[in-house]
């Protein structure tokens, strides 16, 4: 017998082994996205446990005030237009592929993120730093870091260059950032209500990525890829 067919892996077992690694992978977004999901809830919670004990944390009044005393009429304009980041006439699903596969599981998360938002509202009971209504969390940061966190899940799903990742990365980012600064500087919100929708919202959007990782589609078998590729 030669001694090639000897030394050889037979074909099945590459296989096999391949289809194990890539399984692998899924098992670790599925964690990553646990991980992300338990952190950011459980941040949300401690920070909605302090703010409903002591009121204003310590920096939020000296932070809110600096935020204030730079506001220009170029400013408040400019935050006037950076606030629509976090209203619906803006956002929206992440709409790829991945999304779409997952339509009502994108379309649930928003409200679903709004809804806990009014819930922590009520329960917390702060008012905002002008007007009687109550403030912690922000909707409007809650809003924009729902989407955001959505997007970077879609992008996680889908083949993409390290530019575009990177691109998106810094746009999802600076949208949460700016819809925070507009509503501190438009005196809507303490910095710790902008701190609790960036929690929240992440949080909400990293449940359904780790629910819809745990329970996405089976990967690709390596004959199939081997097929499609030959």
């Amino acid at each position: 017998m030669p001694p090639d067919q000897h030394t050889a892996p037979h074909p099945r077992k590459r296989h096999a082994e391949f289809e194990y690694n890539v399984s692998a992978m899924d098992v670790s977004a599925v964690a990553r996205w646990r991980v992300l999901c338990l952190l950011m809830l459980g941040a949300f919670l401690g920070l909605s446990a302090v703010v409903y004990a002591v009121g204003l944390l310590p920096g939020d009044a000296a932070l809110h005030g600096e935020i204030l005393e730079a506001r220009g009429s170029l400013a408040h304009a400019a935050a006037r237009w950076l606030d629509y980041g976090g209203k619906w006439i803006v956002l929206g699903p992440a709409w790829s592929p991945a999304a779409r596969r997952r339509w009502w599981l994108w379309c649930a998360l928003m409200p679903v993120g709004g809804a806990f938002e009014q819930l922590f509202k009520f329960l917390v009971g702060r008012p905002r730093p002008r007007g009687f209504h109550l403030g912690f969390p922000s909707g409007h940061v809650t809003a924009a870091a729902t989407f955001a966190v959505l997007l970077l899940y879609a992008l996680s799903r889908e083949p993409a260059s390290a530019r575009v990742r990177v691109s998106l990365i810094v746009l999802a980012a600076l949208l949460v950032g700016t819809v925070g600064f507009a509503r501190i500087i438009l005196n809507a919100h303490w910095p710790s209500d902008v701190l609790g929708g960036v929690l929240l919202g992440g949080g909400c959007a990293a449940a359904g990525a780790w629910w819809d990782s745990l329970h996405g589609e089976t990967p690709r078998r390596v004959d199939d890829a081997v097929r499609v590729e030959g």
